[in-house]
């Protein structure tokens, strides 16, 4: 059976009151049904500079219990790239320029080489942002573990996360700010990052995802407490992911939400999903997008493509289990 792809913007009405409907029946619907839009993905943009570390944790419940660890700033190593001229340059997904941006050169003393780099947040997913500093004169922040605070992005907001830092006051902090489309800032309310995760679990999702790329396919089982798991796009690893489509949780109502690229379809796990998926009896349950039209639909870049975490975001939002 072939699996016929869907833009994001063909995505059916319908899709919310039924679990999954079959890719070819619905290429065939899509034109009488009025089209649903996902909206885009929440994004931060970070601030740093020499002498500043700022990390961004994402999906974090806990300090226990998190998804990514992303670098946003800091590198010791781009003192000496400003001393021989190298600056490290700022990287823009499509923010709006605040007068954070526009006044960032203020910053720009001793080698202090400011810079700003954007990244793409998960909507609902709670983020973690955690500073160190330290000054000549000894100030460091937070005792080891930094400053840290913790907010829920929304969907298509913009933020801006920057330390805040008083020497002469001795103090030092993290804002959260939000962007709006003409520039304009306004405070975002944080909270601590928790230690440890109290809240009870979240039920299972009746949805599967699948992301190939060209590398590997990345999954997460339909099940309470599934993690990202991954398969390398190699013929060495289809015996594994016969396996795991074999075990897999697909009970009646989990549906098959698969991302890739059209040029993937004749990969090596592209070109045996379609039938592996007709055996286990679930083929009529597959909904499936385009990696491209999705970057498109949200802006993404080479630099900041398309990932597994927001790929799931997307088949979640589309069959209505956000």
């Amino acid at each position: 059976m072939e699996f016929v792809p869907m833009s994001p913007r063909a995505l059916l009405l319908a899709l919310a009151s039924v679990s999954f409907i079959d890719a070819s029946a619905a290429q065939a619907h899509a034109s009488p049904v009025a089209p649903a839009s996902i909206e885009r993905p929440a994004r931060i943009r970070l601030f740093g500079q020499n002498g500043v570390g700022l990390t961004m944790f994402t999906n974090a419940h806990c300090e226990d219990a998190y998804e990514e660890e992303i670098e946003g700033s800091g590198a010791v190593s781009l003192g000496f790239k400003a001393l021989v001229g190298k600056r490290q340059p700022n990287t823009s997904i499509g923010i709006p320029q605040s007068d954070t941006t526009r006044t960032l050169e203020d910053r720009n003393r001793l080698m202090a080489n400011p810079y700003y780099t954007e990244f793409v947040l998960v909507p609902g997913q709670p983020v973690a942002l955690q500073a160190q500093i330290a000054s000549g004169a000894g100030l460091s922040c937070g005792r080891g573990r930094g400053v840290q605070v913790s907010f829920v992005p929304e969907a298509g907001v913009d933020y801006e996360g920057d330390m805040i830092r008083d020497f002469d006051a001795m103090r030092c902090g993290i804002a959260v700010r939000q962007v709006a489309s003409d520039g304009s800032l306004s405070p975002v309310q944080t909270a601590p990052w928790p230690k440890k995760c109290d809240a009870p679990p979240r039920p299972a999702p009746s949805l599967m995802t699948l992301f190939l790329n060209a590398d590997q396919l990345q999954y997460r089982l339909a099940e309470e407490g599934a993690e990202v798991d991954s398969i390398d796009n190699d013929k060495g690893s289809i015996e594994d992911l016969e396996e795991m489509l074999q075990e897999a949780p697909l009970a009646a109502g989990v549906g098959l939400c698969i991302v890739s690229d059209e040029a993937l379809d004749a990969s090596a796990l592209g070109a045996k999903l379609p039938g592996l998926l007709e055996a286990r009896g679930v083929a009529d349950r597959v909904v499936r997008f385009r990696t491209g039209a999705l970057e498109a639909e949200w802006g993404l870049t080479a630099q900041h493509p398309l990932s597994f975490a927001l790929a799931e975001y997307y088949c979640r939002a589309a069959s209505g289990q956000r």
